[in-house]
């Protein structure tokens, strides 16, 4: 594919080339298009070059001998996939969340956690919910379901898994457990899923304080 797009170019440049040297300026404007066409078709084709190098990569890695979860772990995340996505990564944001245990029959201190990325931060309050209610929790935790599947899982391989591009979403491991966290959302989005798990595990309304801040604001 390289090849054939490559004498592409080529020949559609030395067209051009014979059209300025004559100053045929017009001409080099309509061929313009298809320069911009065959370039484009490159950048793609790189990609799928990429993409094929990644798979032979698992392949050898694997060679046949690992389990699902641990090929799917050998796998590139998938990218973004919406605007908001972008618009964290264009200024970093994370979530500050404030605990306030008393209110909820807890005899511990207030507690905040925020980390320097929103998905750490998220994956670290699911752990503290699991370590405070136990089996409880995990129940309730595994029924929530967010954008792209269920919000955790022992069974990322099977649950977090795009099977149109064949790459794991984002998702963290919450320590302490043999839970995994899918993460792959907004800030925004994650801010209102900590409203709705707190709803789920019937927590005092304000009890839990969640806000959506920018990075260099925290971390000065």
């Amino acid at each position: 594919m390289n090849y054939d797009i490559n004498m592409l170019l080529g020949k559609v440049g030395e067209v051009m080339q014979g059209h300025l040297q004559k100053q045929d300026f017009d001409a080099v404007t309509c061929l313009s298009p298809l320069l911009a066409r065959l370039k484009e078709l490159q950048k793609r084709s790189d990609g799928i070059n990429q993409e094929l190098a990644e798979i032979r990569a698992v392949l050898d890695q694997t060679n046949g001998q690992k389990t699902a979860q641990e090929v799917v772990e050998l796998l590139p995340k998938v990218h973004s996939e919406n605007d908001a996505e972008e618009a964290d990564r264009a200024r970093p944001q994370t979530l500050r969340v404030k605990i306030n245990w008393q209110a909820n029959h807890r005899q511990h201190a207030p507690e905040e956690i925020c980390e320097h990325t929103a998905a750490t931060t998220m994956a670290i309050f699911i752990g503290r919910l699991i370590e405070e209610f136990g089996e409880q929790a995990t129940k309730k935790l595994e029924g929530i379901r967010i954008n792209r599947g269920p919000l955790i899982s022992k069974t990322p391989a099977k649950d977090f898994v795009n099977q149109a591009q064949g790459r794991l979403y984002g998702n963290k491991k919450i320590r302490g457990t043999d839970y995994y966290l899918l993460t792959h959302s907004s800030t925004s989005q994650k801010l209102d899923d900590i409203k709705r798990i707190c709803r789920v595990l019937g927590f005092v309304p304000a009890s839990v304080q969640a806000e959506q801040l920018d990075r260099q604001n925290v971390y000065l």
